[in-house]
């Protein structure tokens, strides 16, 4: 395996495009997570948003459990 291949696999903090990528959403729906979505796992850190990697399996998790 590439190191760079394992640098992405062990990221810790993603970007809102990284997240996207393994949520499957598009760019909008990323974006409107992002803003309106107090429980999804992120923070601005100047002008860029930082997904924390390990809390977004977690979200996931909550949403998913969720009654409807």
């Amino acid at each position: 395996m590439s190191e760079i291949v394992k640098d992405l696999k062990e990221k810790l903090i993603l970007s809102p495009a990284e997240a996207r990528a393994r949520l499957g959403f598009s760019k909008n729906s990323m974006y409107n997570i992002l803003a309106e979505d107090k429980t999804f796992p992120a923070w601005r850190e100047g002008d860029k948003w930082c997904i924390n990697a390990n809390k977004l399996q977690e979200w996931i998790d909550n949403k998913s459990n969720k009654k409807r």
